[in-house]
């Protein structure tokens, strides 16, 4: 039996010699034709990114294999500027490139590994903030490199990921219409009035008279920081807020040089809770001057606005008045709901 045993040993060895053995080639791969590749979901209509400013959106490049290779493939990508007229010729449009200081390459470099059909991901981040207002822009996108196979081909069709690119403008912002406003809470006021006619309320914040103002009560002995609570009545975009000055005798009157401006959709009781506010922006070293504008980082849509007053100026110098005044009290925004997406 050992005999035997030994005979179909030294029949497999002649076997393996003959065909080659088992050494690692892709002869039996059945690869005989190159590696064809272009890039995933590419084709002559466009992706299409609308920001708002100054908003960012990040795209994954990949590349696919039409054929696949029997070798690991590093493959790069570029813009080709060129590929802008070509596409307006054919497409009978007149776009210009995307301004270079508006995208970046994280990663222009992927790799596909042999056999595989798709690569690891590149990525190219687009930015509103250096676009242009309005107009579209085309980003075409192209393979730029095949490194690990020589006879690697790039594919007649799909070798174009076109990006259409453009910084949405939206409404400019309004002074909204203050009928039917309210106070809803203030903590400090000059309750009996001063002046003639009686002014020193909250209420006067809203009356659209500038001669009027709300001004601190000193004998209670409530000082900075001091809150006042507006209900425009229902939801509106809000996108900043104009502070009136007070005028007396010709002079602007301790205005405001630090505030918050807190946002809600709804209050219970005086609007005081915190938790209530879902957006809370604080505003310093704002000039001595009848009108101050400032504009939230982030537009809200709310019904109540609270009103923190943290500091004014006080006999021309920054800073230091305990008590606080001022004529009016108006928000820049939009009735309509602003698609911020």
């Amino acid at each position: 039996m050992k005999r035997y045993a030994f005979i179909r040993l030294l029949a497999v060895a002649a076997l393996l010699t003959a065909t080659g053995g088992c050494k690692d080639d892709d002869s039996g791969s059945g690869l005989t034709e190159p590696a064809v590749l272009a890039i995933q979901n590419s084709g002559d209509e466009p992706l299409k990114v609308s920001l708002l400013e100054p908003k960012t959106q990040t795209v994954d490049i990949r590349a696919v294999a039409r054929s696949v290779s029997a070798e690991n493939l590093t493959i790069s990508f570029k813009v080709d500027r060129t590929l802008v007229d070509a596409y307006n010729k054919a497409h009978g449009t007149s776009y210009e490139l995307v301004p270079a200081e508006a995208y970046e390459f994280s990663k222009n470099e992927v790799i596909l590994p042999r056999y595989n059909e798709v690569s690891s991901t590149a990525q190219v981040t687009l930015s509103s903030e250096m676009m242009p207002d309005g107009d579209q822009y085309l980003l075409p996108i192209t393979i730029d490199e095949i490194k690990g196979d020589s006879k690697a081909q790039i594919s007649d069709e799909g070798s174009i990921y076109y990006i259409l690119f453009n910084k949405r403008e939206l409404p400019p912002a309004e002074l909204l219409d203050r009928t039917g406003w309210e106070v809803v809470h203030v903590m400090n006021e000059y309750g009996p009035g001063e002046g003639s006619p009686k002014t020193g309320w909250a209420k006067d914040l809203l009356d659209g008279d500038p001669v009027s103002y709300w001004t601190y009560d000193f004998k209670a002995g409530i000082y900075v920081p001091l809150y006042i609570v507006f209900d425009m009545g229902k939801e509106v975009t809000v996108r900043g807020v104009r502070i009136t000055a007070r005028i007396k005798k010709g002079t602007l009157t301790n205005p405001p040089c630090d505030f918050t401006i807190q946002t809600a959709k709804s209050i219970t009781g005086d609007g005081m809770d915190e938790s209530e506010y879902t957006f809370s922006e604080r505003f310093q070293n704002l000039p001595s001057q009848l009108y101050n504008s400032v504009y939230l980082s982030e537009i809200q849509r709310a019904r109540y606005i609270r009103f923190i007053l943290h500091d004014s100026w006080n006999k021309n110098k920054p800073g230091g008045y305990r008590g606080g005044t001022f004529a009016e009290f108006d928000v820049w925004g939009n009735l309509e709901e602003l698609d911020l997406d």
